[in-house]
């Protein structure tokens, strides 16, 4: 199988709970992450979350836009159903225009995040729906350049899309979401605290979907929190802080509470499942993921919120882990 591609998912690590230094300093990894030769830079929406605090994920990828030349670029994940499908439109349109055709659209309902539903009227049930009602118009405005409600009179999209789709992911859990995908042609992404055998039931899902339809299957993104060191000893010693902390933060904010299906609570059960270890170990395993898990893209989260670390294990991918790829 093909060695998957290498991205970056840039959260804003924020320990010293300084969000401004925390925005400007993930900007300037993305910057290094791209000079570096990243195939994606992503950036994850979250909401009400000091420890990333990347709410207002549009600009921010506009700022990304700017900052990178090469790299496929998009949000992991954006949420349409809390969106107006006109406004993304234009909002998405303008973004592929300013990244000269390099974003590409990775979406969620945002179930994992009730409380932000909650706060915009939706249920995880409500917000499922919403994601597909929203998706089906901002694609129809798209490929039409035009409004929903376009007629006589009625202006263009501007700008108009230097593309009538962009490449479309999702992530997501429940059959009848994963079934849509499948026929759309659209990715899969799974998430770094996902276990292996909830990743293989979404891309089998969305796979035969997409079989039914007559369409090729489905690629799979995975998210995978990483640390790769000289020794595995100095890369456990640097990771296992951090998801000892992440665990301690799904505790108190309820995530991963199956655990027949997430690790996000088990902070030894997520560096088993983690890229961390020697250069050697975790080249293996990145090359592994396209055999065990089926993915053709992953993106790596650093096990670390301190910049020079975090910036250190960013080129350690690059320069000691995809060398022996390559081998």
């Amino acid at each position: 199988m093909a060695i998957p591609d290498l991205g970056y998912l840039a959260l804003s690590e924020n320990p010293s709970a300084e969000a401004g230094r925390a925005l400007i300093r993930q900007f300037v990894l993305v910057r290094e992450a791209d000079r570096m030769g990243y195939d994606d830079i992503w950036l994850g929406e979250h909401h009400a979350d000091g420890s990333w605090p990347q709410s207002a994920i549009v600009a921010l990828l506009g700022h990304l836009s700017a900052a990178s030349t090469k790299a496929r670029i998009g949000a992991l994940p954006l949420l349409p159903a809390l969106r107006q499908a006109q406004p993304l439109a234009e909002d998405l349109a303008t973004l592929d225009l300013l990244a000269k055709g390099r974003l590409e659209l990775a979406v969620a309902s945002g179930a994992a995040q009730p409380a932000v539903l909650a706060a915009h009227g939706l249920t995880p049930a409500k917000a499922r729906e919403r994601l597909l009602t929203v998706m089906a118009e901002l694609q129809q405005i798209l490929a039409t350049k035009a409004p929903l409600d376009s007629g006589p009179g009625t202006a263009d999209l501007v700008p108009a899309p230097g593309r009538a789709q962009l490449p479309t992911w999702l992530a997501a859990d429940d059959e009848a979401s994963l079934r849509h995908a499948g026929a759309q042609g659209w990715g899969v992404v799974s998430a770094a605290t996902h276990t292996l055998a909830r990743v293989q039931r979404a891309h089998g899902i969305a796979s035969q979907a997409a079989a039914a339809a007559g369409l090729a299957a489905p690629p799979l993104l995975l998210a995978r929190f990483a640390c790769s060191a000289d020794t595995h000893e100095a890369a456990v010693a640097i990771a296992r802080p951090y998801l000892e902390s992440f665990a301690q933060r799904a505790k108190a904010a309820g995530w991963g509470a199956d655990l027949a299906r997430s690790l996000a609570t088990n902070p030894e059960a997520l560096l088993a499942e983690s890229l961390v270890g020697s250069h050697a170990e975790v080249a293996q395993r990145f090359s592994a993921l396209a055999s065990t898990h089926g993915a053709s893209r992953v993106a790596i989260v650093p096990t670390s919120g301190q910049f020079d670390t975090h910036k250190h294990i960013l080129a350690a991918f690059v320069d000691e882990v995809r060398p022996l790829l390559d081998d």
